[in-house]
Formats: structure tokens, sequence, C-alpha cells
């Protein structure tokens, strides 16, 4: 059986209505913030970020590529958001700045997102990392291309608009922060530590290899390709002609 986000078009309004007679669902979990729905391998987010009386003051925000939300109050369902890789479930995201910001109270449905992070309890604060979306010039979402059947993490294709740019992959930067998490891999800086929920997910990717190097498509690993990294420790690694190393930059750090 297919998965539902192979049948909803991305940064498409819909209404919960709209999407219970898409599907033909009856369960009423749909009017909740977080829809498990089990049967097609999927867990929807209902996210509104600007609250009106009578609905829970969680803390949600978007900023085009990071979410940061609160779970349910209970956390029967913080599971399914922490484990939906390992699980095999799509973690979708239908998300409003204000309850009448679309008609019949929509969502705009920014596709697939990937668990980051999480902590604390009742509610649980999460992160995750949006997969097809990006950020145009004017700080707008549009919709990423790139290849969905990929077995392997590809970026580096060359592409022609106005200029020549490097696509980066959006799946690239989710895996590296699952495996290396947010701090920075040379000076240790953790931007939640400093910045509270504003800098929760916030880090910076140095590829080991520059992504300008690259001569068409180029298959990455981020466990040994990618490193997070803060702004000034990745300022640092590119000062010069020749970036240095990662390693090289924490030894002067530590020498320090």
């Amino acid at each position: 059986m297919s998965k539902p986000s192979e049948s909803l078009d991305l940064l498409k309004i819909y209404s919960r209505k709209d999407l219970k007679e898409k599907f033909g669902i009856s369960d009423s979990r749909i009017d909740t913030g977080i829809f498990p729905w089990d049967a097609r391998s999927s867990v929807w987010l209902f996210i509104t970020k600007e609250k009106t009386s009578g609905m829970t003051d969680y803390s949600d925000d978007f900023d085009g590529q990071i979410l940061n939300f609160d779970g349910q109050m209970a956390g029967r369902t913080d599971k399914k958001i922490v484990h939906h890789v390992e699980d095999g479930n799509e973690l979708l995201v239908f998300f409003r700045n204000r309850k009448n910001e679309y008609p019949n109270s929509a969502f705009k449905y920014l596709g697939s997102f990937q668990y980051l992070s999480h902590k604390g309890e009742k509610p649980t604060r999460f992160v995750l990392q949006a997969l097809d979306i990006g950020m145009d010039e004017c700080g707008g979402p549009v919709p990423l291309v790139e290849d969905q059947k990929s077995e392997e993490y590809i970026e580096g294709m060359e592409r022609t608009r106005v200029q020549t740019y490097y696509e980066r992959n959006p799946r690239l930067r989710a895996e590296a922060l699952r495996v290396h998490g947010a701090k920075c891999a040379v000076c240790g800086f953790d931007f939640s530590e400093t910045y509270g929920t504003l800098g929760e997910g916030y880090i910076e990717i140095h590829h080991k290899n520059p992504v300008a190097s690259y001569e068409g498509e180029v298959a990455v690993n981020p466990e040994t390709d990618l490193v997070p990294v803060c702004a000034n420790c990745h300022r640092m690694i590119h000062r010069r002609k020749d970036p240095i190393s990662v390693e090289s930059l924490r030894t002067i750090v530590q020498n320090r």
C-alpha cells in the first residue's frame, strides 16, 4: 500500500475535512495535533504557530528548515516521532501561522520531516528537519528538486537557473545531525545552551570535501564526510584558500 505522501501535493492547502474525504479517514485522532496512522505507516503533525484562546499553549515555530514544536501533554505519541525512521513511518507536517490563515482552518502541507532531537517531557520539545522544501531568495518555502528513489545520498548536481549553483540535499543535513548531534565538532559550542529554544537544532554542516569541487553527482556519507560546526569555526576552517581540517582547528582551540 502506498504512503499518504505520494498522494499529497507539496505546499498545497488542506483542511482536515479535505484530508478525511481524500483518504476516507474516520479516526477521530486526526482532529488532534498529532495523528499516528499506523495502517499507512505515517504520522501527521498539525502545527499552529500562533495560538488562540481555547488552544493548548504549546510553543511551535518553523524557520523554513527546522521545526521546533511541543508534543502532546500526555506524551503518548512521543515514541512515534522519535522512532519514526526505525519504524518505517513517514513524518508529515501540516503548518499554519494562525488558525484562520487559510479558509476552513486549513493548513499548508510542508512534506516529510525527520526527527533530530528532543528534550524534556509533558510536553516533550522536539526538533525536526524539513526534507522536501528549501527557502527561496525571499525566505519563502519552495519544493526541492531531487531524486527520491536514490538509495545513496547524492548532492553536487550542477543545475542552471540565473546562475550556476550546486544542489544540496537536506536529507544529508538531517542524517548528519542524527549521527553527530548539533554541537560544534571543533569547540563544542551548543546553540541551544546559549540561546535556548531559538537555538534548538541550529548548527552549520561542514563538508570535508568542498561541494564546489564536485564534478557531477557525488555519493556522500553523512557519518564520514560531514561534520557539524558553529559559524565561527566554520569561518576559520575556510579562512584560507586551502581549508584547514576539523582536527587541526580543534587542536588549535584546545591549545589556546
